[in-house]
């Protein structure tokens, strides 16, 4: 311990994903909570070789040690507890048919045993949703996994009052990367169809993505920052996530946080977030149709998206708000750090 806090250690490789954000976010609420909270950064080429890191010294003090599982075992001291995290299933069957030969190689000669590694030696497994606990008790055979949801800081993605978009088109956002798995060749089937009284934009690295091809009612923001991600969500009218595959889903969480109705797949951690007619619109993964009627049924009943984006925000704070969500971390290290 360093001055009496216990001292927590999260060692990260980045990876420049939602996984660098769940570390970034953890460490700052374990520090509001009292804890001292020391993230160490490796950069992304260390990823395949993981092992490297076992000769790194944690800092002084340090009295537990939170990773994620693709590399957790390399950070696994002696004397020292270990937690670590699973936000991915990637192993799941339903994941694999959207990667190319090549990641499923890599998922599976170089991955999956740093994780199966990282299981044994692990003192405790968490999951950021039951989606992924159970996906991953299914192909390792591991069913001690506890399910901590991912958060949000809900007073930074909140409504913004008084957006006026009336006789606009309706605004759909997606965030995300233009892969597959994220349904993004689904993107310009749904836009095509539901012409020029829709707009879609796209926050994030999408420079180039269907040159010549893409729908021309949907428009790139760029990458954005926290700030201006933001207020994409509170200009837009309802996300647009066709995504065929979610660890957790931090996309639909923070639309719906900040009031918007979310139209999502119903797959994967999805209905774990989104609930269905409620805070918003789950569709049959792949159902080009399906979104397209949801958008035009939220498009053309402004109390019915008002009613899901009210709660959403409730669902939203009083699921996945720090405050909800902190105190079973905190419970977590409280059961494997004694008091000196």
């Amino acid at each position: 311990m360093e001055n009496g806090k216990i001292k927590i250690w999260l060692p990260t490789i980045s990876t420049g994903s939602g996984t660098d954000i769940f570390a970034q976010r953890l460490a700052k609420a374990l520090e509001r909570s009292g804890y001292i909270a020391q993230i160490t950064w490796f950069p992304l080429s260390l990823e395949p070789f993981p092992f490297s890191l076992k000769i790194v010294t944690p800092p002084s003090g340090t009295d537990i040690v939170i990773s994620n599982s693709w590399s957790g075992f390399a950070f696994k001291r002696k004397g020292i507890p270990l937690v670590v995290i699973i936000h991915h299933a990637a192993f799941d069957p339903r994941a694999n048919a959207y990667y190319n030969l090549a990641q499923r190689l890599y998922h599976r000669m170089l991955i999956r045993p740093f994780e199966l590694h990282s299981f044994r030696v692990a003192d405790t497994i968490t999951a950021v949703s039951e989606f992924s606990a159970t996906a991953v008790s299914r192909s390792t055979g591991r069913h001690n996994i506890q399910v901590i949801h991912n958060w949000i800081d809900i007073q930074r993605f909140c409504p913004l009052e008084n957006i006026n978009r009336e006789n606009k088109p309706f605004r759909l956002l997606f965030v995300g990367k233009p892969s597959r798995i994220k349904g993004a060749d689904l993107l310009s089937l749904i836009m095509r169809q539901l012409g020029t009284g829709f707009e879609l934009r796209l926050a994030g690295a999408w420079n180039g993505w269907q040159n010549g091809h893409r729908a021309e009612n949907i428009h790139m923001l760029g990458w954005l920052d926290e700030a201006e991600l933001i207020r994409a969500y509170q200009d837009c009218d309802a996300l647009l996530f066709p995504s065929r595959f979610e660890g957790f889903g931090y996309a639909a969480l923070e639309a719906m946080a900040c009031g918007k109705p979310v139209i999502a797949s119903r797959s994967s951690a999805l209905p774990e977030v989104v609930e269905d007619g409620v805070t918003g619109v789950l569709c049959p993964m792949d159902d080009v149709s399906a979104f397209v009627t949801a958008c035009q049924m939220l498009s053309s009943n402004a109390d019915q998206r008002r009613a899901m984006g009210i709660a959403g925000r409730k669902r939203a704070v009083n699921l996945y708000s720090e405050q909800a969500v902190i105190p079973h971390y905190i419970k977590l290290i409280q059961n494997l750090v004694k008091p000196i």
